[in-house]
């Protein structure tokens, strides 16, 4: 598991737009969903079907890059950890952050 002042990210695509979506961080107050970031749409919450929908695939480094930085900079100075997929253990940490 990762230490707690490091955001676990997922970067994926649908071709035009990168979308992070941080799946340890709870978009509800139960977890069910979790919170995700666009250029376009900003912070909003996402589900995990949405997340592992065959309409988006994992994104590049090449492309998440600017995200990246603009989600490592200021005013949101995110410290993160990019995984490639959802990791089991993701569910019951964004769960347990739900309870908090």
């Amino acid at each position: 598991m990762p230490h707690v002042d490091v955001t676990p990210v997922i970067f994926r695509t649908d071709g035009e737009e990168v979308t992070a979506i941080f799946p340890c961080e709870p978009g509800d107050r139960y977890g069910y969903t979790m919170l995700c970031y666009a250029k376009k749409g900003q912070h909003s919450t996402c589900g995990v079907e949405w997340a592992r929908s065959r309409e988006h695939r994992p994104a590049t480094p090449d492309e998440y890059a600017e995200l990246r930085r603009e989600l490592e900079s200021a005013p949101y100075n995110y410290r993160l950890k990019v995984y490639r997929r959802m990791q089991g253990w993701m569910e019951n940490v964004r769960r347990a952050n739900a309870r908090r």
